[in-house]
């Protein structure tokens, strides 16, 4: 592979890396602000709050998968 390929290569990688760096942030966010727009005590948002900046991709998913539904639908339900 001669040095064009390898800088297109690298470019690609670079342009990959930001794009999942700027989705990570996005969901981030998106999570951030679901919560502090959900209907849960305060305590619980600071909680997630917490989860979310500690663990940006994996808490943000761990509040989409398990927090929007936790005490609001549960209560509803019954």
């Amino acid at each position: 592979m001669g040095d064009t390929g390898r800088l297109a290569l690298a470019g690609g990688v670079m342009a990959t890396a930001l794009a999942a760096a700027l989705a990570a942030l996005l969901l981030a966010i998106a999570a951030l602000l679901s919560v502090l727009r959900s209907g849960h005590c305060n305590a619980v948002k600071i909680l997630w709050v917490v989860i979310v900046l500690v663990a940006p991709f994996l808490g943000s998913l761990a509040w989409f998968a398990l927090g929007r539904r936790g005490i609001e639908h549960r209560t509803a339900s019954r």
